[in-house]
Formats: structure tokens, sequence, C-alpha cells
């Protein structure tokens, strides 16, 4: 695979994103389990190019590392790579709450 030209990262390392539901014509690859869920963006791997799989560039590539709130006492975590058409910022969670809420308009 060949990437494409770098371009500036909608997404920095750190911010705080959730994966949207049902993107129309997004990639099918992204896990449904993880939609509606909140994550940090802990790697950018940029548009990459696989014409073998796919006619045009792919979005960007990010790494969301997301907590497992199935049992609070443990800290698994899930780590999936996720392409921007998927993703929104969101504001980090409050101290106590494992998901994130949407921003306020500016």
């Amino acid at each position: 695979m060949a990437e494409a030209a770098a371009e500036e990262p909608r997404f920095q390392l750190g911010d705080h994103v959730q994966v949207l539901s049902g993107v129309q014509d997004g990639n099918p690859r992204t896990p449904r389990y993880l939609e509606g869920r909140t994550g940090t963006v802990v790697a950018y791997h940029g548009v990459v190019v696989n014409p073998l799989d796919h006619q045009h560039p792919y979005p960007p590539l990010y790494s969301v590392l997301f907590a497992v709130p199935d049992d609070p006492a443990r800290r698994d975590e899930v780590l999936a790579d996720i392409h921007e058409e998927w993703l929104r910022k969101v504001e980090p969670a409050a101290p106590g709450d494992r998901e994130g809420r949407t921003p306020s308009p500016s």
C-alpha cells in the first residue's frame, strides 16, 4: 500500500472522539460495537491508497483507544483503526463518566 500526500489531520492526538452510527457510504469495516462509543485518538495514519481494495484513497485513518466499561474495577481497553468520516470530536468525559459529551456550539 502506498501513502497519499500528507494533509492536515482533522483530529489531534489526545482528542476525544465519538464513533458515528450508520455513516452513508462509510467504510464497512468500522466495528458496529463501537458505534456511539467515545474514545481517544492515539495515532494518525493519514490517507492510505490501496488500489487493490478501493478505487479511490480512503479518508484519513486514526487509531482510537476505547475503555471497556463492562467492569469498572478493570481497566480493559479496545484499540481500533477508524476512518475520519466515522468520527466526530466530543468534550472529554467528566470524572467517573466513561463517555464524552458533544461539544457545545461556539
